[in-house]
């Protein structure tokens, strides 16, 4: 028997068949004319070229698929390889994915969070959490940005330094200054207000963020590179930025939340009759309901924008150091500006989000355009 093989539209060998089979299927449109056929000589060849198939009433479109009948369809369920089509994994393509970086950010980006809520541990999944989104705007930044390779050990060092270290000195500071300049923020004048979260907050905590680098200066002195300068100040903001959300968490979250059950609780027990019970259970209620809403709300913006705001101001701080370094005649006007320019962002931005969180918008926008123009003029200098 002549034996002839065929191929389908998936490009499996059918067969072997033989020649009268081979026509009823060209003539029940089963093959077409660019079908590729192996010949008993083992010849591969199209249909079309293979003298005695007629294919003068196949109209049916080259790409089109044939049409099928219930043996065809249980024919393909016995002859399919499950496990090869569920499970296409072999040494050589486990390898390649193991060692693409895209595999692993993305991995990580989906499941870390799931696996970081997984600790019942509230201080654990505060730090885990804040941490996690601390470090995607430093991947960020560090690829897209500031388009650098380089090495990250110190940038991480800065990262716990000022989180850690730094913001505990902070705090101790704060208590060697007078009240009412502290409490400046919390005026109830807006004018007031603004000059706190200026010469105030975005003061301090600017200079608190930028102490990594300048020990970076210290230590490499004329051989300090200046993009890890940059780098290292974004990283030292990521991380003031992640300690402190946990303390917003803690402080205006949980502390804000047991103060609103201390008060309901007083006020439940203080009725004297059901229909001030009732009003005092509807209050809590709505105060519980207010309060979460605002937490989830708060969590969201510190971990996402306030995040990317330290950073960026804290890159402007180190941008103007690193001119700073490079100008003899005017280090001094180039250290004042580094601290003025992300003081003033800084502020009007936290005053914006007192008065109105969408007016920060602007704030943020500007921040990281001038960031952005002030890496593209250091890149024009470097090169």
């Amino acid at each position: 028997m002549n034996h002839w093989y065929y191929y389908d539209l998936q490009g499996n060998k059918k067969g072997p068949v033989d020649w009268d089979t081979l026509r009823q299927l060209a003539k029940n449109r089963k093959i077409f004319p660019n079908t590729q056929v192996v010949t008993p000589d083992g010849q591969t060849k199209s249909a079309l070229k293979v003298d005695g198939l007629d294919f003068s009433t196949a109209s049916t479109p080259p790409n089109a698929q044939p049409r099928t009948s219930v043996n065809d369809i249980l024919e393909s369920f016995r002859t399919t390889d499950f496990k090869k089509e569920i499970l296409p994994v072999n040494a050589h393509n486990a390898v390649v994915i193991l060692k693409d970086p895209t595999f692993w950010v993305v991995l990580m980006l989906g499941a870390l969070p799931l696996a970081i809520a997984s600790f019942n541990h509230l201080a654990v999944g505060l730090y885990g959490l804040y941490f996690f989104f601390a470090f995607v705007w430093g991947g960020i930044l560090r690829g897209l940005v500031l388009k650098t390779t380089g090495n990250l050990v110190l940038p991480i060092m800065a990262f716990f330094l000022t989180g850690i270290v730094g913001i505990f000195l902070l705090r101790v500071f704060h208590q060697c200054l007078p009240p009412f300049y502290l409490t400046m923020p919390e005026h109830s004048n807006p004018i007031i207000q603004l000059f706190g979260f200026i010469f105030q907050t975005g003061l301090w905590e600017e200079f608190c963020k930028i102490m990594p680098v300048i020990l970076y200066l210290i230590w490499k002195r004329e051989h300090a590179q200046p993009m890890m300068m940059v780098l290292i100040g974004v990283f030292s903001g990521l991380g003031f930025a992640a300690f402190e959300n946990v303390d917003y968490a803690v402080v205006h979250g949980i502390m804000g939340g047991l103060e609103n059950i201390d008060t309901a609780l007083g006020n439940i027990l203080s009725a004297e009759n059901d229909e001030e019970f009732q009003g005092a259970i509807e209050t809590a209620a709505v105060a519980t309901f207010l309060h979460n809403s605002s937490i989830m709300i708060m969590a969201l913006l510190r971990a996402v924008s306030c995040t990317f705001g330290h950073a960026i101001w804290t890159g402007i701080f180190s941008y103007y150091l690193v001119c700073a370094l490079n100008s003899r005649k005017q280090w001094a006007v180039f250290c004042c500006l580094g601290l003025a320019v992300p003081m003033v962002l800084h502020g009007i931005y936290n005053w914006f989000c007192k008065l109105q969180p969408g007016y920060a918008t602007f704030v943020v926008a500007i921040s990281f355009f001038l960031f952005y123009v002030y890496l593209s003029k250091l890149r024009r200098q470097i090169e």
